[in-house]
């Protein structure tokens, strides 16, 4: 299991803002360099379809598609079948891991009703 790595050759905000302005940002050697490693497909509730498709498709916003995202989650919700000494054997993995970025403990886990 790897931790999140940070990367130290980020650029400088005022180089950030400068790339940004003038539209080449995806063409940045930052960006070039990590992006085979680095590659994001975000979640269901970000939207990148074009203006068009958004309005057939109910045009919902940001809120409304989150919604319908933790309904679907809660709907489809099935229990961890992983032995409960995997899933303390994972959790000491990742406090060591917060510790080591210099978290005290792990985010408490949702209260359950």
């Amino acid at each position: 299991i790897d931790g999140i790595t940070p990367r130290d050759d980020f650029p400088a905000l005022p180089i950030f803002q400068e790339l940004l302005r003038e539209n080449h940002l995806l063409i940045a050697e930052h960006t070039l360099h990590h992006r085979d490693k680095e590659i994001l497909f975000p979640g269901p509730a970000i939207d990148r379809a074009n203006r068009q498709r958004w309005k057939q498709d109910g045009a919902m916003d940001l809120e409304a598609r989150l919604q319908n995202e933790v309904k679907k989650l809660l709907k489809t919700y099935q229990p961890s079948t992983l032995p409960e000494t995997t899933k303390k054997d994972l959790v000491k993995l990742m406090e060591k891991e917060a510790r080591r970025h210099g978290q005290d403990h792990l985010p408490l886990p949702p209260m359950t009703t």
